[in-house]
């Protein structure tokens, strides 16, 4: 195999990657899951939250509740980095072959909304940055204007993750300025004691503020494990566990936070203003900081979002071909970008934003567990490479016709856990449960719980561990 053969695998493809072969230390993977952490879903998420809380709560539960979940899911990254493979390839060894990818075709397009939110909120921003200068443009061209951010930042993803790593070094610092632009604007008209006595519109909305709180904590929780279904692509790349783990938390959790709470500070200050709030932060950006300041915000947010879906499609993209690996990176690529831009012909991706966050809850919540437990418990952090490529004809993780029956069965009761406490299609808390736990903390306890029992049962444990007949990596 040549050179430029063994990269486009080692960067487009499925195969291990060898320490030699990788590009990423720790300020590469901060920045970039940073450009993940300051694309305009963090304003929305901002926006939602404080649609139940007042500044103080929001600020807490967003900090700690995005932290904990970052400090949970990036046990996982450790796996991608020590081995040098995507964590849907580890998840052969988990769900299955045919298993895993069922799985993860589900989990992939579910995860195209956050990217449809993405251009959907890029497609608001030019709009008003045209009427701004002067040009009027109705409604029929935001899908037109929308869809422009998947093209160009599909573009860009088709380089690959050395393009990628460039631009997030020097988009990043450049996007931490629209951070201060905003905070700036936010408080030079309104001090702390101001934001912090303005009233949620949805106070009542959940019959406590401790469900409100808690339904906030959930929301923040979901948004974090949302993007475990991108999490190995990257990670793979990265020279060591410690840098790979520490450098995820700081981009996908402590700074994504961070951009959350600016969001929910913003929304506040809108509500203040104007008596109503919003989960775009286009209108904030005009409303609060005037044609100018708005204005320039607007146009880093337009770059931020291109940037954002490159990072993010090329990883998506990458993840998919766990289905079939001699399927063409290009083409994997365009399928997914054409699929949003449906999506974004749709236009119904915002009144839908919670549902989606409850779909990540309830399905990568348990998946996560599953993963750990699986992983750190079952397996003690040792997995065969053969087995899961099944190479020298070696197939431990065949199981039942590709399916591992014991993690289906334990990953569809966390799902009905999940439903058990709440409702995500009529916004229901139906447990008590749900104070103390979270819908996706009770999935995640169930599934996993199920799944380490089932490994107790000696019949049970010979089924889950057959890899042990075979070399570990």
């Amino acid at each position: 195999m040549s050179k430029n053969n063994v990269n486009d695998e080692v960067f487009f493809g499925t195969i291990p990657v060898l320490h030699k072969e990788r590009v990423y230390g720790f300020k590469d993977i901060l920045f970039v899951t940073g450009t993940w952490s300051i694309a305009t879903w963090t304003y929305v998420q901002g926006g939602n939250n404080v649609s139940l809380l007042g500044m103080k709560e929001a600020l807490t539960s967003t900090l700690f509740g995005m932290t904990l979940a970052g400090i949970i899911l990036f046990l996982a990254v450790i796996i991608t980095t020590r081995y040098g493979i995507d964590i849907w390839v580890y998840q052969r060894a988990l769900f299955g072959y045919v298993g895993v990818v069922f799985l993860s075709v589900l989990a992939i397009g579910i995860s195209m909304g956050m990217l449809v939110t993405n251009a959907t909120v890029y497609g608001n921003s030019l709009l008003y940055l045209s009427e701004s200068a002067g040009f009027v443009l109705n409604n029929t061209w935001h899908p037109w204007i929308g869809s422009t951010c998947i093209i160009i930042g599909s573009w860009i993803a088709f380089k690959g993750p050395i393009i990628v790593k460039k631009i997030s070094r020097l988009m990043v610092p450049l996007f931490l300025l629209v951070g201060v632009i905003i905070i700036y604007t936010v408080f030079s008209q309104f001090s702390l004691s101001e934001l912090a006595s303005i009233e949620p519109l949805e106070s009542n909305a959940y019959g406590s503020d401790l469900a409100n709180y808690m339904m906030v904590m959930e929301w923040n929780i979901a948004f974090v494990f949302a993007w475990f279904v991108a999490l190995g692509v990257y990670a793979r790349l990265v020279t060591s566990e410690r840098a790979s783990y520490w450098g995820h938390l700081g981009g996908f959790s402590v700074l994504m936070a961070i951009f959350v709470c600016i969001g929910s500070l913003t929304a506040l200050g809108m509500l203040s203003m104007t008596g109503r709030t919003s989960i775009d932060p286009t209108e904030w950006l005009v409303e609060l900081g005037g044609p100018v300041l708005g204005s320039l915000s607007l146009i880093l947010i337009v770059l931020a979002n291109i940037t954002t879906h490159a990072v993010t499609i090329y990883s998506f993209s990458v993840s998919t071909k766990i289905v079939n690996p001699t399927w063409s990176y290009n083409k994997v690529l365009v399928f997914w970008s054409i699929f949003c831009v449906i999506l974004i012909f749709w236009g119904g991706i915002l009144d839908y934003y919670d549902v989606l966050l409850s779909l990540f809850g309830a399905i990568c919540g348990p998946i996560i567990a599953l993963v750990l437990v699986d992983f750190y418990i079952i397996r003690k952090r040792k997995v065969s490479l053969n087995s899961l490529f099944q190479s020298k004809g070696d197939k431990a993780y065949r199981y039942t016709g590709g399916f591992n029956i014991f993690a289906i069965l334990s990953l569809t009761i966390g799902i009905l856990g999940y439903l058990y406490v709440y409702n995500p299609i009529t916004a229901t808390i139906n447990s008590d449960l749900f104070l103390y736990t979270t819908a996706t903390g009770f999935s995640m306890i169930i599934s996993g719980g199920v799944y380490f029992l089932f490994s107790l049962i000696k019949p049970f444990k010979l089924y889950l561990n057959k890899d042990e007949e075979e070399p570990y990596n």
